[in-house]
């Protein structure tokens, strides 16, 4: 059977590349190089088992939420210690439902007896990332569990009571102290930030009309004391 011009069969060598003096020389031309991985088997090995325990962590923690099976709250289970670690909070149900949101008041008072400073957690304008704002969230949630659980029986004001802040207070009152050079004490409260009803947004728009307040007063509760802290202490 003739075979078409330029044509060649498959069974037939195909000449490798190389340059005329390798060929000249009878030098065999290298073969394909792979790029060597600059990861060990054991550390590729421990990325992957990572990478799909969050996932599968991820998929639970969304699963997991009512309305929910039994199967499908018994996966979520198994990664509860994984949500723990990383506190995420409602990062993975995009903050449907949530409770009221609790925020943080620290007041600073100068050395030189300049004005207060007043910071806010999580702040109303977060400059960066959203997850920046989540784990402004995040911090908060904990310092409002942590004065819940210190002040628990111990329903008390500034200099009433023996039973001190908790590490968590101490720690981030220590952080403000450090990252504002010339502050003489740091007092913590914690309030929260209430939701608002349907009803309620509707009314306002039939008396007032315009957009609704998210942060009108009324829908904050009466600061908490957590705790003063000298930063000279730290």
């Amino acid at each position: 059977m003739a075979r078409k011009p330029g044509g060649r069969r498959v069974s037939e060598p195909v000449e490798a590349p190389g340059t005329p003096a390798e060929v000249a020389a009878g030098i065999e031309p290298a073969g394909p190089v792979e790029a060597a991985s600059t990861w060990p088997g054991w550390a590729r090995t421990a990325a992957t088992v990572a990478l799909a325990v969050h996932i599968a962590a991820v998929a639970g923690g969304a699963l997991g939420v009512p309305p929910s099976s039994v199967l499908e709250r018994r996966f979520a289970d198994l990664f509860t210690w994984h949500h723990g670690l990383l506190d995420q909070g409602y990062a993975y149900r995009y903050y449907s439902e949530p409770p009221p949101t609790p925020v943080v008041l620290a007041t600073l008072r100068p050395a030189d007896g300049g004005d207060d400073v007043i910071v806010r957690l999580p702040g109303r304008e977060v400059a960066g990332p959203p997850m920046r704002r989540q784990r402004q969230l995040a911090l908060a949630n904990a310092l409002f569990a942590s004065a819940r659980t210190d002040h628990e029986g111990h329903d008390h004001g500034p200099g009433e009571g023996d039973h001190g802040p908790g590490w968590l207070a101490r720690s981030y009152a220590r952080h403000l102290c450090r990252t504002h050079p010339g502050t003489a004490s740091v007092t913590l409260k914690v309030q929260q930030h209430l939701i608002p009803t349907p009803e309620r947004v509707l009314d306002d728009r039939e008396d007032f009309g315009g957009r609704f307040d998210l942060f009108h007063e009324s829908l904050f509760t009466t600061p908490r004391w957590i705790g003063d802290f000298p930063c000279d202490g730290f």
